[in-house]
């Protein structure tokens, strides 16, 4: 039995996926996916508008302007607040289109650095 609530099929070439803490992790060249037991989160990179650790305030940071998105990297925290202009949820009753939101969630140190790439060569 999947123990994730399932997401579309994956756009783009798969990067990265990674199982911690009971949260799946998907990186693909197009999307960002959280898989969750009870509910999972599908942002397309381009719909990303900022990565930000949660801690930001009291961190040195290394941030780099990517167009229209500001990006954090704080390699070495872990929780990261990551803001998008749109964003698809998908629970056990099915999907539903979410505007504007943020997502708090942990993420290693070279998963965020592979994000980071990714956004910058948007």
């Amino acid at each position: 039995m999947n123990r994730f609530v399932n997401v579309k099929s994956l756009a783009g070439e798969l990067k990265r996926s990674e199982v911690r803490r009971g949260v799946g992790y998907r990186l693909t060249t197009k999307e960002l996916v959280l898989l969750r037991e009870d509910q999972s989160f599908h942002i397309y990179l381009d719909d990303i508008l900022g990565v930000f650790s949660q801690d930001e305030e009291d961190v040195t940071t290394h941030t780099e302007k990517v167009g229209d998105t500001k990006v954090s990297a704080h390699f070495g925290r872990s929780t990261y607040k990551i803001v998008t202009h749109k964003m698809s949820i998908y629970n056990r009753s099915g999907m539903h289109e979410k505007g504007s939101s943020t997502l708090y969630t942990s993420l290693s140190d070279g998963f965020s650095r592979q994000l980071l790439s990714l956004l910058k060569a948007q």
